[in-house]
């Protein structure tokens, strides 16, 4: 997994806890990196789970929110840093229709050997659509916050539900998406 998840997981980390939670993760959790993490490099995804488990023992904050959380927060920073991708992009809906043809495509110019995940959109009305998660890694839930900080970033508010058939799935996700004026 890129790095910048797990740099950007870490500063999450030190806003909402402390950098003493911070040192605390990286001490407790015993990882093969040893916690020493560049925005470029490439790290094993288990070590962010691991990561993502011990602060939910430590905060009794639920591990699914814990995620959620963080795909919100970072959407907001990949705008502010990568904020060309979207130039030309007026609503929340329409950028995540641009997912997989027009981001991704740029991510991967940025990060040839990224491992994203497929998004596919189907659009129900002007202010609904149907979007197919697909990941060999376990996060819909970190999908599912960046889908509300996008709506945050166009002053929009996401309502977000599953289908029945895939609500306890975290690879395969169909969300509903009705967007809401703020």
């Amino acid at each position: 997994m890129i790095g910048i998840i797990f740099t950007e997981f870490l500063e999450l980390v030190e806003d909402q806890f402390g950098y003493a939670m911070v040192d605390r993760l990286l001490s407790e959790c015993h990882l093969q990196s040893q916690g020493v993490y560049t925005s470029v490099g490439r790290y094993n995804f288990e070590e962010l789970m691991v990561m993502v488990a011990k602060l939910s023992d430590i905060t009794q904050v639920a591990k699914d929110d814990l995620v959620k959380l963080f795909g919100r927060t970072l959407f907001p920073k990949l705008i502010n840093t990568h904020g060309n991708l979207i130039e030309n992009i007026d609503d929340s809906l329409d950028l995540v229709c641009q997912i997989d043809n027009s981001i991704h495509v740029e991510v991967f110019k940025l990060y040839p050997n990224a491992e994203l995940p497929v998004f596919r959109t189907r659009r129900i009305s002007h202010n609904q659509l149907e979007l197919i998660y697909q990941s060999t890694k376990p996060l819909a839930k970190f999908a599912e916050g960046l889908l509300y900080g996008c709506a945050e970033h166009f002053g929009e508010v996401f309502e977000i539900s599953r289908s029945p058939e895939t609500e306890n799935c975290e690879t395969h996700v169909c969300f509903n998406i009705i967007r809401h004026a703020k």
